[in-house]
């Protein structure tokens, strides 16, 4: 039998890495405890686990659609507005608080 490979867009393996990788350091978190500092050190093993797996699996990569990129672009306009107030509204709740 054949084995029928499947494309993945570039960046999904970098994805499935960090997502292990988070959840990695959410259970890593009472360690610390801090479970800020857990999700930062999961991020780092998840990015070390996602390139690993984006270079395994280097044949099985297919560059972006344009629907893909567009949907990129637009999640990240709309994340970026998101921190963006809320950098906003944790600085106004400082000050108010502060006077």
């Amino acid at each position: 039998m054949s084995k029928i490979e499947r494309k993945y867009p570039k960046g999904y393996w970098m994805a499935v890495g960090i997502s292990v990788g988070i959840a990695i350091g959410v259970a890593m978190a009472p360690i610390f405890e801090n479970i800020g500092i857990g999700i930062a050190i999961g991020i780092a093993i998840g990015s070390g686990i996602g390139a690993a797996l984006e270079k395994k699996n280097i044949d099985n990569i297919r560059p972006l659609t344009e629907q893909e990129q567009k949907r990129r672009k637009l999640v990240l306009v709309i994340s970026l507005a998101l921190v963006t107030i809320l950098v906003l509204t944790l600085l106004i709740a400082w000050i108010v608080a502060a006077g």
